[in-house]
């Protein structure tokens, strides 16, 4: 109870503009593809991590998608 949940009210005002003066030449909605951009490095991070929490059991490599079974499988090479 030392730190209440922020409100509506606490959050920043936000001013956001839209350019459209340049689309895209390349593709018939003029749209410049770039909204996946920030999803390309979390897969990696995500094994990064694994592969680091996973270390002291020798396992050095694992591929996506981290299923429990494919970590279980790799923690049991592992160790073989």
């Amino acid at each position: 109870m030392d730190y209440a949940l922020p409100r509506a009210a606490d959050i920043p005002v936000i001013v956001s503009e839209l350019d459209e003066s340049q689309p895209c030449t390349h593709n018939p909605l003029g749209a410049k593809g770039c909204g996946e951009a920030g999803s390309i490095g979390a897969p990696a991070a995500i094994v990064s991590a694994v592969l680091e929490a996973l270390r002291p059991l020798g396992v050095t490599d694992i591929q996506l998608p981290l299923t429990p079974e494919r970590v279980w499988k790799a923690i049991h090479a592992a160790r073989s």
